[in-house]
């Protein structure tokens, strides 16, 4: 029987759905660091410089951007207050 990747994932989620959860978790972690990375590239603000006014170093903003790191609660504060973004947290539906 062959299955495709949506069924596969379907079913391992269906038997694990901590996996899914660390999935979800993980789509956020991603998601938060393509939009630092794009806001920054889109200001025309290189890594050096946005590290620089964040108290921090360049290759921490490089890997976070590369989704090689966890971006601590401190230092998403200070990218999005230096990006001009904002960070929305709403009740869930479920």
């Amino acid at each position: 029987m062959t299955y495709t990747f949506d069924e596969y994932e379907k079913e391992v989620f269906k038997r694990n759905p901590k996996i899914k959860e660390l999935c979800d978790q993980e789509m956020i972690n991603y998601l938060v660091a393509q939009r630092i990375k794009k806001t920054r590239e889109f200001k025309w603000i290189s890594q050096l410089e946005l590290a620089k006014m964040a108290n921090t170093t360049q290759s921490v903003v490089a890997r976070i951007e590369a989704w090689n790191q966890n971006l601590s609660l401190n230092t998403l504060h200070k990218f999005l207050k230096i990006l001009g973004l904002e960070l929305k947290i709403e009740e869930s539906k479920k």
